[in-house]
């Protein structure tokens, strides 16, 4: 579940906050210890939920395959934790849930979670930059640089700046680095948009697509980067190796420097 899913799942909570937890179930051991607690906010930071109540607060990472529902249980599934509250009940499945201690609540950084109102575009290019030697794939699916990113927007935001998965971060103009920045931000932004509306999939350009919407060939499937994760990508217009302006500059300065006496 990416950042934009998060901002949604935070929005669908929102009823429960400010009511006390009247029933817990599930198969996490701490679920008993949320009974009578109120749910004083919630929050998403990357692909994190936050419940806060009165004297623990939750973390809850959905992982590849996590997800939840409100009012209603998936057949013959148990949840991770279900939790009642006179307006209703939630259920979470699949995924990891622990609580964080005060210091671990600090430490979010804000100005990198893309759905954030503090998001700081210069910090992230900054972030960026420093990732001279990193496939571009493996520095957008980095949570300590775009935290929310994930293998859908990859995708997506690669495909619409026509850059190969394994272009390195050293081959990009900084002029490309700040739209690679940007494009992740707008495009989590229209994710979100896109879902409440429930017409994401239908807005996908590549991902888990077959043939390439621009040229009709064939988009690839395969494991990218040094992380090695799926990546859904044209051969034709994400080519990797086509000539950067700084790769370009560099070489025509190395043939001058050859060339004089």
């Amino acid at each position: 579940m990416e950042g934009p899913s998060l901002v949604i799942l935070m929005e669908d909570l929102a009823p429960f906050v400010g009511t006390k937890v009247t029933k817990t179930a599930g198969s996490l051991p701490l679920a008993a210890g949320l009974m009578k607690q109120t749910l004083r906010s919630v929050k998403s930071w990357g692909k994190h939920a936050l419940l806060l109540f009165d004297d623990s607060t939750l973390r809850i990472h959905f992982l590849m395959f996590g997800s939840y529902r409100i009012d209603e249980e998936k057949p013959d599934r148990e949840p991770k934790l279900q939790l009642h509250f006179k307006k209703g009940r939630v259920n979470f499945y699949t995924c990891a849930i622990r609580p964080l201690t005060d210091a671990e609540i600090k430490a979010y950084d804000w100005s990198i979670d893309l759905m954030a109102d503090e998001w700081d575009a210069a910090k992230v290019t900054k972030k960026v930059k420093a990732q001279a030697e990193r496939p571009v794939c493996d520095v957008l699916m980095d949570q300590e640089i775009f935290a929310g990113l994930g293998n859908i927007i990859k995708n997506e935001v690669l495909f619409i700046l026509k850059l190969h998965p394994d272009t390195l971060i050293a081959d990009l103009s900084p002029t490309m680095i700040k739209r690679l920045v940007q494009e992740s931000r707008d495009y989590c932004w229209q994710f979100y948009h896109w879902k409440k509306a429930g017409v994401l999939k239908k807005n996908w350009k590549v991902f888990r697509k077959r043939k390439c919407p621009e040229c009709s060939g064939a988009v690839i499937k395969a494991p990218t980067g040094k992380g090695q994760r799926l990546s859904h990508f044209c051969p034709v217009c994400q080519s990797l190796g086509a000539p950067k302006p700084r790769a370009a500059a560099r070489t025509k300065r190395q043939n001058s420097a050859e060339l004089s006496p």
